[in-house]
């Protein structure tokens, strides 16, 4: 419906950056593209099912078949490395969103599919469970050079969008005029957020879409002009 464009994910995006290189050098450039993407990958993979604590680094780098030299060249950290698949995972779950949504004509119609592309995501790529997994848990850690904006940032982008959609419902006389927007998309996400947390708690995720798909008629008759 997490920060159309994505927050910068504040300090701790800019110093994993930093830290952790995009590209090889000019005369491995495409290859070193790969080579990270690999890694993310991986990485994406371990952290949706293990969890930030329950991810070995070692575990990970067996599975890119990369030797330690040729990771740390990438990642100094498994910090480096977790900040870095939150954000590369968060852009493409908010590219998959955006290309769906705009299937649709109207916002209201938008603003439905986007807990059913989530659905859809999960089911098809289990990995973008790594992004609600890596944000609860790296904001409980000690963790150093994180700025603590960069996890709710995280959502940022999907309330934003939200927000713009239900704005635009309401111009298009779909949405209730006395709505506010900026208050009813932080329901809206704090709502499938936790659908995900307590389903996954409770079923291991099992009745997430039928959680949710009982959610969408409720929120559109919230919210209906």
């Amino acid at each position: 419906m997490a920060k159309t464009t994505t927050a910068a994910g504040g300090t701790a995006v800019r110093d994993a950056r930093q830290a952790a290189p995009a590209k090889a050098p000019a005369h491995g450039g495409d290859r070193g593209d790969l080579t990270r993407q690999r890694i993310l990958d991986a990485a994406a993979a371990a952290f949706a099912e293990g969890g930030y604590a329950g991810t070995s680094l070692n575990d990970i780098i067996r599975a890119t078949g990369l030797t330690k030299g040729g990771f740390y060249f990438h990642f100094p950290s498994k910090q480096a490395l977790a900040v870095a698949c939150l954000d590369y995972k968060r852009e493409r779950w908010i590219g998959r969103v955006m290309a769906e949504a705009t299937r649709h004509r109207r916002a209201i119609d938008q603003l439905a599919s986007i807990p059913l592309t989530l659905c859809d995501l999960y089911e098809q790529d289990p990995t973008y469970r790594c992004i609600g997994r890596l944000c609860m848990e790296l904001a409980s850690e000690d963790l150093q050079d994180i700025d603590p904006a960069f996890f709710s940032s995280a959502f940022d982008g999907w309330i934003q969008i939200t927000t713009s959609l239900l704005r635009r419902g309401q111009q298009e006389g779909d949405v209730r005029a006395d709505l506010d927007p900026d208050e009813a998309a932080f329901m809206a996400v704090a709502t499938v957020v936790g659908i995900d947390e307590m389903t996954s708690l409770m079923t291991g995720g099992a009745d997430y879409r039928q959680r949710i798909e009982a959610f969408i008629p409720l929120f559109l008759n919230a919210i209906r002009a």
